[in-house]
C-alpha cells in the first residue's frame, strides 16, 4: 500500500466535527480529498450546515513532536540517525512519528501532519526522492497509528478517515498526512506519554550513486493536533528532525539552526531620562 487513505461509511460525522476536519484538511491542502469522504458522511447523516472554521490555538506548552528511525521515541534503538545500505530494493527503513499532548486529552479527535524531505543546502533533491505527486505516490509508505509497537500505544482507534499526499520541488519533498475518528470516539491520551500517530517506510536506492552519496534530512515540520471539536493546537516543538546517510546528522544541522528560537540576552536598562512614564 503506497497511501494510507480509508474511510469507514458505516460511521457518521457531526456538524461541528465536520468544520474541523476541512479546517484540518484546509490547512493541509487535502481539501479536495476530503470532500469527497464528508460528502459520503453527509449524505449519510442527512442535509445540515456547516460551522465556521475552527481556529487553530496555542499548544500546551509540553506537547511535542517526535521523529526516529528502527523505534519511537525513548525506546531501544530509537535514532535521529541512519545510514541506509543501498542496493537492496525490498528493504525499507522506517520512521517512528510520536507526540506527547503536553496535557490529558478525553478525546482524541484528529491529527494532521507536514514532512518535509530536504536536501542538503544549496544542492537539489535526487530524484529518489520524487516518489509522484499527490495522492497516488509510490514507493514511500503510510501507516497511520499502528498497532502492536512495543513501548508506545497507537493515538487513535482504526480511523474513520486517513490520507496523505506527496508533491515534489527542486530541493525538497513535502508529505502531508491527515487522520480522524469519529466524533466522541476518540482514546483518552495522557500527558507525558508519547503516543505512536504514523510511521514512514522509506525505500532504499536500487544502487549505490549520487541518491546515496547525497543526504537528505527529513523535518516534521508541524501538526495539528484535534483535542477536541473546538480545540486544534499546532505543535512546531520537539525532536522534529531525523538525518538520512549523513555523518553525524550534519545535514540538518542549517535547519536545527534556524529552527531554534534566538538567545536570551538580558534586558539592558533604560538611560537616565529615558524612562516609561
Amino acid at each position: 500500500m503506497t497511501i494510507a487513505s480509508r474511510c469507514d461509511r458505516s460511521l457518521t460525522l457531526r456538524p461541528d466535527w465536520m468544520g474541523l476536519l476541512r479546517g484540518a484538511a484546509r490547512r493541509l491542502g487535502l481539501l479536495a480529498f476530503v470532500g469527497g469522504a464528508l460528502a459520503l458522511a453527509a449524505g449519510r447523516a442527512g442535509a445540515i450546515s456547516s460551522p465556521a472554521s475552527v481556529d487553530t490555538l496555542r499548544p500546551p506548552p509540553d506537547a511535542r513532536l517526535y521523529l526516529t528511525w528502527h523505534a519511537p521515541f525513548g525506546q531501544p534503538g530509537a535514532s535521529d540517525q541512519i545510514i541506509a545500505a543501498c542496493g537492496d530494493t525490498t528493504s525499507k527503513d522506517t520512521l517512528y512519528m510520536c507526540f506527547d499532548p503536553g496535557r490529558d486529552v478525553d478525546h482524541f479527535q484528529s491529527f494532521t501532519a507536514t514532512v518535509y524531505f530536504w536536501a542538503p543546502a544549496g544542492d537539489s533533491l535526487d530524484p529518489h526522492w520524487n516518489f509522484g505527486e499527490g495522492r497516488d505516490f509510490k514507493r514511500l509508505q503510510v501507516q497511520f497509528a499502528p498497532d502492536s509497537v512495543a513501548g508506545a500505544d497507537p493515538a487513535w482507534p482504526t480511523s474513520a478517515f486517513a490520507a496523505a499526499g506527496y508533491t515534489t520541488s527542486v530541493a525538497s519533498g513535502k508529505l502531508r498526512m491527515l487522520a480522524a475518528g469519529p466524533a466522541g470516539a476518540g482514546w483518552p491520551l495522557k500527558a507525558g506519554r508519547p503516543y505512536v500517530a504514523a510511521r514512514i517506510l522509506v525505500p532504499r536506492p536500487a544502487t549505490r550513486g549520487r541518491a546515496c552519496d547525497h543526504p537528505v534530512c527529513i523535518e516534521w515540520a508541524s501538526a495539528l493536533l484535534g483535542m477536541g471539536i473546538d480545540e486544534l493546537p499546532e505543535v512546531h516543538s520537539g525532536q522534529r528532525f531525523a538525518s538520512w546517510n549523513s555523518k553525524g546528522g550534519k545535514v540538518c544541522a542549517p535547519l536545527r539552526a534556524f529552527a531554534a528560537p534566538p538567545p536570551w540576552h538580558p534586558k539592558r536598562p533604560m538611560p537616565p531620562g529615558w524612562e516609561k512614564h
